[in-house]
């Protein structure tokens, strides 16, 4: 079985939605969201245990094991030897500007309109009863926000048991990648090689970037299908 977990939205309408759903291709691709968000968040102790013995990648290879299509699960690249002290420094250094925390892990910042962009995704998360933390510890175009709304598509999309829905949710997804995460993605592979980054960060926005392209073709290609 297979249940949702958010770190950077929380859900404000109820909804008739089970707490969790038999697996799928379907929550495979909710579950590689889901891990992606993890790795992208903040740095912890857990976040470093995982580094430091191989886990991202344990987790990753987990979660795709039933998407269907294929995307690089290897090991390589996502563990580290580095200590906790030098992990955090390393994704700061990575991630952030003196000005701004996560700077590339913002959507915003690669806009041709960045004031435009937040006021876009809180649309696209309010239409389906969902915000962003009350602690308003992360931005609505952060990385890890546009990873769980991606997440809750897919879950509630392997939830429901009506065609029409299936496919309203598929569509959302589509034009989400579309105007949103699928448009930047890959920028920040770009941005983050250019900081000669230590694995696994380099590793993990290259995986990000391969998943979303992946998963991008396969919602159109189910939506013309």
């Amino acid at each position: 079985m297979f249940t949702y977990s958010l770190s950077g939205l929380e859900i404000t309408a109820s909804a008739d939605v089970p707490a969790e759903v038999e697996e799928s291709e379907t929550t495979a691709r909710s579950a590689v969201y889901q891990v992606l968000a993890s790795f992208f968040g903040p740095v912890d102790t857990e976040h470093y245990d995982r580094a430091s013995r191989g886990g991202w990648a344990e987790e990753i290879e987990k979660a795709a094991t039933l998407l269907p299509y294929a995307i690089d699960t290897g090991p390589e690249g996502l563990s580290t030897e580095m200590t906790l002290e030098e992990y955090a420094a390393e994704r700061a250094r990575v991630f952030s500007d003196p000005s701004e925390e996560d700077h590339l892990l913002r959507e915003a910042t690669y806009a041709s309109e960045p004031d435009a962009v937040i006021p876009q995704v809180t649309r696209e998360y309010d239409y389906f009863g969902l915000s962003t933390s009350t602690s308003g510890s992360r931005p609505p175009d952060h990385l890890v926000t546009e990873c769980d709304f991606m997440q809750y598509l897919c879950f509630r999309e392997a939830a429901t048991s009506s065609d029409r829905l299936r496919a309203s949710y598929r569509r959302a997804q589509r034009e989400f990648l579309d105007r949103h995460l699928g448009t930047w993605a890959s920028l920040v592979a770009v941005s983050v090689s250019q900081r000669s980054p230590k694995d696994p960060f380099m590793t993990g926005v290259e995986r990000l970037a391969s998943f979303v392209r992946a998963d991008l073709a396969y919602v159109t290609n189910l939506l013309a299908a």
